[in-house]
């Protein structure tokens, strides 16, 4: 039987806490780390994008010493100047210095010598900082712009800041500050990129820190230092990479995508380089607007809250899986194609696995509330090891059940109610009563039976049913060989024996109850005929009578014989019958009046009742004087004979009595 899925009001509130755990941390400030890292990881599996056309010139300590500058200043402008002079002998497209000029120099030639480089060159970009003054407790951003001389000599100047993560990461490209665009965006602008970019843009970094190729401001100014026309056509970032700070080179160096476990923040140059190159290419990133990324946010909860419990514990495991696959691939493949990201790791590392751990746990405890509550349910008709077994198994309890092919025993104690009228001592009848059902219990139990019901004197029990069992014949058959063994005892001078019907076929079982009692049950033919093959006993003077239907399980296992064909009350059509009489030896073989039974009842089937007579008065006698099979016969026989035998003889007793 198939396990019920979660119910509506699970899924509801498995739905309604992944919405709200998404939603909560897409608005607050506790999902923005989930937020960066979904940013950050597709870069991990990006290969790196060549940018052949900006270069680096870097001011570092290296530099300050070859050239004999202070390293905790910035260096003569004579030098700028001659280094802008040779990248426009050589063609420089474009240069952007990430170095504030905010002061003039001692010497007025020197800021002259550098304006005019500047103005030789055409388009260079000079950077302006900004700074924010606290009065009175309020915050105000002041700009500290190039000096006059440079300013007026440049193609232009913007602010060159950047907007600052939590973790110290940039990520975005920063725009300007009120009416002074940044430095990038000037430079892009003077390229003929113009100025009519989205406001908020994402940085598409094109490699690890330092990807961007680079040299080192001594090396630029060297004549040997780098090749001819090293600078033709490209676009140059001149800034600071000291480890001692000075506003003016703005040392500065941030985290970006690939700068976590342990990887090297990215240089102030490199990050404005970037942004550039963003710019002019036009391949920044964007991220998902704030309806699509909220749907998105709501399709996982209905996901994890809908989907995953309606599946097993196993199934939503690996479902959880192959989603949290598809959203990283789907995240990576948008990063790489569209240039979109958004805040994928809310429903991949949280929703997701919300919805797999709330559905694996309610299951897991529906599931033990569910084996307890069928533990409960059958300790009273199996033992503690099947109901161990039930309990693990996929029962419903619900009320209904399902066709099984079952073997059904009924046993009755023979003379009960004699013994009721002799003993007339209720006390003393429930003592024979219960170690009666004692030892029928053990038998049954331990042969894997379950115990139906007791009713009066009699037991009922079914194998196959509710656990399958391959050999659920021979185990009822081998339960009814051991119960006429075990249940002989004597009651007040009186020897009582057990009687047994055995049959096998469908039969319709489960709870059979309500919803309120649970009450286990097999109803149907098969059910009915046992208890009718028990009450035959008493006619055939017989301990134990199986059905043909299981005598062909029992595989020569057991000794039987035949008793023949009945038309019997509730079957319409005639059924065999035979008697269980001893587990099969080895050698085989067969005690003599089984013989001349058989041949007896093969001759009573054909018609002929003088060699039938014959044979089962013999079968008495090699039987030590009684054999009660063989006294039926001859009982059944002078009945005929006295009556007068049926014009067609087919040799099916009708045996309507009960």
């Amino acid at each position: 039987m198939r396990r019920p899925t979660a119910s509506y009001g699970n899924q509801i509130a498995a739905t309604a806490l992944a919405a709200a755990l998404g939603l909560i941390l897409f608005a607050s400030r506790f999902g923005d780390s989930l937020a960066r890292l979904s940013y950050d990881l597709p870069f991990y599996v990006r290969g790196e994008i060549a940018a052949p056309e900006v270069v680096l010139v870097y001011l570092d300590e290296a530099s300050a010493a070859e050239l004999g500058q202070p390293p905790d200043a910035a260096p003569d402008r004579t030098l700028h100047a001659r280094l802008l002079d040779r990248m426009t002998r050589e063609g420089a497209r474009a240069v952007l210095f990430d170095i504030v000029f905010e002061a003039p120099s001692a010497d007025p030639q020197t800021d002259a010598q550098f304006a005019e480089a500047m103005r030789r060159h055409g388009t260079v970009v000079l950077s302006a900082a900004v700074e924010v003054e606290e009065q009175l407790g309020t915050g105000s951003e002041a700009i500290v712009a190039p000096t006059p001389v440079l300013r007026e000599a440049a193609a232009g100047w913007g602010v060159a800041a950047f907007e600052i993560d939590a973790d110290y990461g940039v990520r975005r490209i920063f725009p300007g500050t009120g009416n002074l665009p940044s430095t990038p965006a000037v430079v892009a602008g003077l390229l003929g990129r113009g100025s009519s970019f989205p406001r908020t843009r994402w940085l598409n970094f094109y490699g690890p820190p330092d990807w961007l190729h680079g040299v080192s401001f001594a090396q630029a100014l060297r004549p040997d230092g780098l090749p001819p026309d090293f600078f033709r056509g490209r676009i140059v970032v001149v800034g600071g990479r000291l480890s001692v700070s000075h506003r003016a080179l703005r040392k500065d160096e941030f985290a970006g995508p690939l700068s976590r476990w342990g990887g090297r923040f990215f240089p102030g140059p490199e990050v404005h380089a970037t942004a550039l190159l963003n710019l002019l290419r036009g391949d920044w990133l964007e991220r998902l607007v704030t309806g699509l990324e909220v749907a998105c946010l709501l399709i996982a909860a209905v996901f994890a809250g809908c989907i995953l419990n309606r599946c097993s514990p196993v199934r939503a495991t690996i479902a959880g899986v192959l989603a949290i696959a598809v959203l990283c691939a789907a995240a990576v493949c948008g990063a790489w194609f569209e240039r979109i990201w958004w805040a994928w790791l809310i429903p991949a590392a949280v929703q997701i696995p919300f919805g797999v751990v709330w559905s694996v746990g309610t299951q897991y405890l529906a599931e033990t509330r569910r084996r307890a509550a069928l533990r409960r349910a059958f300790s009273l008709y199996l033992s503690p090891h099947m109901a161990d077994k039930i309990a693990a198994s996929e029962f419903d309890l619900t009320p209904g059940g399902q066709l099984v092919e079952a073997t059904i025993m009924f046993t009755d104690l023979e003379g009960f109610t004699t013994l009721s009228e002799e003993l007339n001592d209720p006390a003393a009848l429930s003592a024979v009563l219960i170690q009666y059902f004692r030892r029928t219990t053990a038998c049954i139990l331990e042969n894997d039976g379950t115990i139906i019901k007791y009713m009066g004197d009699a037991v009922e029990a079914v194998w196959n049913a509710p656990l399958a069992d391959a050999d659920h014949a021979f185990k009822a058959v081998q339960a009814a060989y051991r119960l006429r063994e075990v249940a002989k005892f004597t009651a007040n001078g009186r020897l009582i024996r057990t009687r047994v019907g055995i049959s096998t076929g469908p039969g319709f079982a489960g709870n059979l109850g309500s919803e309120f009692r649970f009450d286990y049950a097999v109803i149907g033919d098969t059910t009915n005929f046992a208890a009718r093959l028990e009450s035959l006993n008493k006619h055939f003077g017989t301990d134990i009578l199986i059905s043909d239907a299981t005598f062909d399980q029992l595989g020569g296992r057991f000794v039987t014989r035949p008793l023949g064909q009945f038309r019997v009350a509730g079957k319409s059509r005639p059924v065999g019958i035979h008697e269980l009489i001893a587990p099969a030896i080895s050698p085989p073989g067969e005690p003599g009046w089984l013989e001349v039974f058989g041949k007896g009842l093969r001759a009573f089937e054909s018609g002929d009742l003088r060699m039938a007579t014959g044979c089962m008065e013999k079968t008495c006698e090699l039987h030590g004087g009684s054999d009660g099979p063989a006294e039926f016969f001859l009982k059944t026989i002078r009945e005929i004979e006295r009556d007068g035998a049926p014009k067609e003889w087919t040799g099916v007793i009708e045996f309507t009595k009960k």
